[in-house]
């Protein structure tokens, strides 16, 4: 009972980043049932039961699977009093109020671009958490992080849907890797959170910058389709 609890506080919380895809999975596969009990069509329930298990699956990756990886990643580390941290392309928060909340840090900064509904949740995300006290935060581009070299202890980027960090035109990836390796000091740590494709495409571009890069891994990551690195700056 507590586990439904705690997905339905994570789901008003913090609107994961598909919600649409579920949504119209099961609005979908509820629409398709009714025609085909009305029209008799049973051989049609095939597509009743591949809609729900689509939303199935995008509840679980949006819900537990990614929330288990951040999870995962600020219980491994530790950080000073003094220390802090950046969430890079925000949105509504979970990564950002995990590190508040559950580790050491003095403070830690979000950046989120232009949508400000995300803005607005996560400001009251920080509330309910108690923590908005340590949070801090600013719209601005992440391709262009509004912070000064060497400015973090740790940063989170956490993929969203259709959002910059999974953006494959090299314009995009490119400075995003730059700004982060930029703005966390050198023994600093970054931990990403993306589809396989991309994190190997960042995981090349830290490469290249000499840091170190390291895959965290979880069961059925390639069955949820997504990956994770932790990144320690040179």
């Amino acid at each position: 009972m507590n586990k439904i609890i705690n997905w339905v506080k994570h789901w008003y919380r913090y609107k994961t980043d598909e919600p649409y895809i579920i949504a119209l999975s099961f609005i979908g596969a509820f629409c398709l049932y009714g025609s085909i009990y009305f029209d008799h069509k049973n051989k049609s329930m095939i597509y009743v039961l591949i809609l729900i298990l689509l939303g199935i699956w995008t509840l679980l990756r949006t819900v537990t699977f990614k929330k288990n990886y951040i999870n995962q990643f600020v219980d491994n580390h530790d950080f000073t009093a003094s220390s802090k941290g950046l969430d890079l392309g925000t949105g509504t928060g979970y990564a950002l109020i995990k590190m508040a909340k559950d580790n050491h840090l003095a403070e830690v900064d979000g950046v989120e671009d232009v949508y400000q509904y995300s803005i607005q949740r996560l400001e009251k995300n920080s509330t309910l958490e108690d923590v908005k006290e340590k949070v801090q935060l600013k719209a601005h581009d992440i391709t262009s992080i509004p912070y000064d070299d060497n400015s973090f202890d740790v940063a989170t980027a956490i993929h969203g849907r259709d959002d910059q960090l999974s953006n494959r035109k090299k314009s995009v990836y490119q400075p995003i890797s730059k700004e982060l390796n930029r703005v966390v000091k050198s023994g600093g740590v970054i931990f990403m959170l993306n589809t396989p494709g991309m994190i190997k495409r960042f995981k090349k571009e830290f490469e290249a910058k000499g840091a170190s890069v390291k895959y965290m891994h979880r069961r059925f990551e390639l069955f949820f389709n997504v990956r994770a690195i932790v990144i320690t700056v040179k």
